[in-house]
């Protein structure tokens, strides 16, 4: 493959796979997550697509490599980022992914506000407690 055809096609196939790739990402990316670390992981997520993209040309072994796999990140990068603010996030299809694809977030308790009971007679049962684990009730 030549380097005009060769950064052409990079270019196109790079269009293509950025524009399925926020689809991707919603599946690897957390509700929970930082603006930060969800712009690392979709960074990530792009340059090895950018990467993949001139590979399955094999146009890493080319010459023109270098412009090819330039050219296949910013395409994978630039559609990637125009099809997620124009359709995927707009329709809420990769939000939805997002959700549907997340566990749960961990469950947390505040038991600042809470009053426990910590009088003698508390602290001997629950004593009790630990010692006979099959005593039954403590009231």
């Amino acid at each position: 493959m030549n380097l005009n055809s060769l950064v052409v096609h990079s270019a196109g196939y790079g269009a293509a796979v950025g524009s399925v790739l926020p689809l991707i990402a919603a599946v690897v990316l957390r509700p929970h997550w930082s603006p930060t670390a969800k712009r690392v992981i979709v960074g990530i997520l792009a340059g090895v697509s950018g990467v993949a993209t001139v590979a399955a040309q094999g146009g890493l072994s080319d010459a023109a490599s270098p412009g090819a796999l330039f050219t296949a990140l910013a395409a994978v990068l630039a559609t990637s980022e125009v099809s997620y603010a124009a359709l995927w996030h707009r329709s809420g299809i990769a939000p939805k992914i997002e959700v549907a694809t997340s566990p749960a977030p961990p469950i947390r308790i505040d038991l600042s506000n809470m009053e426990f009971d910590t009088s003698d007679e508390a602290l001997a049962r629950l004593r009790r407690r630990l010692r006979e684990p099959g005593a039954g009730s403590d009231s």
